[in-house]
């Protein structure tokens, strides 16, 4: 349907459609009759503003009587709480909400959140994504990602409820934790993540009920029936500790009724305990293993070396 009424250009409409915002500019403008009733179109260089909201864009679809504007075009809106872009949006000026489409992307001072369509409800100072959600520091040192999930923009608060999944991204051993859901709080730079939780680098897996993971040092503390094994070695304790550098796991310390039990490149088994053990991790396997008060050790022979000598016994024997 074609535009109606009247066209106008190279104007600045200061209070115009004062039922939407206190300033709204633009090169130009027409009035248009469309299936959703008449709308007034701005396009280039459009500016609205809405309280502490701005948002610039390449056009602006404005639906008086349902107190909606659809904004389309290299859309960013700034305000105290965040910086956003997307390619197109969805206004609703009294309720203050944005429904946001394609590269969706927040930013905060440092951090950024993308999802392919986010949902800001400005009054309450929150996003929410129903799929596809990222959160990443500004360094990309780490991102956080799910299914859904939502950010608090006033406490600097993240939570994924759907699949969440935290990585250190630096090569094929980085560490990578899954949970049933999983919370950031980037002003304390740390995460929380519960149920089911398992942190893996490489070959060595640490599982748990609770992880609460400290940024900046990298290190956390593992909660709740702990327990950690690679291929060949697992150790279990009431409380683990560990640390990851360069994105991977480096350390792991048991502490309190510590056990373990290692295998030997003979095939035989050393089981140990006591009130700590200490695991070096290189290459995602564990390396050194380090116990300290050792209150009880045990080899068991079940290597090629016990099964060669069983064998030259044998020999000896029926001859």
């Amino acid at each position: 349907m074609g535009p109606v009424g009247f066209m106008a250009a190279g104007l600045l409409y200061a209070g115009a459609c004062s039922c939407f915002a206190s300033n709204l500019s633009a090169k130009r403008m027409s009035i248009e009759r469309t299936r959703d009733g008449d709308a007034t179109v701005f396009r280039d260089s459009v500016v609205v503003t809405d309280g502490g909201t701005r948002i610039t864009a390449d056009l602006a679809r404005m639906y008086e009587g349902r107190g909606l504007a659809l904004i389309q075009g290299a859309v960013h809106i700034t305000n105290p709480d965040a910086q956003i872009w997307a390619d197109s949006v969805r206004y609703v000026f009294s309720d203050k909400l944005a429904e946001l489409f394609g590269n969706v992307r927040v930013r905060q001072e440092s951090l950024y959140i993308r999802a392919p369509k986010l949902l800001y409800l400005s009054r309450e100072k929150l996003v929410r994504a129903d799929s596809g959600l990222l959160i990443e520091d500004i360094n990309r040192s780490f991102q956080l990602t799910g299914r859904k999930g939502t950010y608090d923009l006033d406490s600097d608060v993240g939570a994924v409820d759907s699949s969440p999944v935290l990585t250190w991204r630096r090569d094929k051993d980085s560490a990578r934790v899954t949970s049933r859901e999983m919370q950031w709080y980037e002003k304390a730079s740390r995460a929380r993540a519960r149920g089911d939780v398992r942190l893996k680098s490489g070959a060595t897996e640490l599982e748990c009920d609770t992880i609460e993971f400290i940024s900046g040092p990298d290190s956390g503390l593992a909660l709740g029936e702990p327990r950690v094994r690679d291929s060949v070695s697992r150790a279990s304790g009431d409380t683990m500790t560990f640390r990851i550098r360069n994105g991977g796991l480096e350390r792991v310390t048991i502490l309190n009724r510590a056990t373990g039990e290692y295998r030997t490149e003979g095939g035989d088994s050393i089981v140990v305990a006591g009130r700590s053990i200490e695991l070096r991790v290189a290459g995602g396997a564990i390396d050194q293993v380090e116990v300290r008060e050792l209150s009880s050790g045990q080899l068991i022979r079940t290597g090629r070396q016990n099964s060669a000598a069983e064998t030259r016994t044998e020999g000896r024997e029926s001859q």
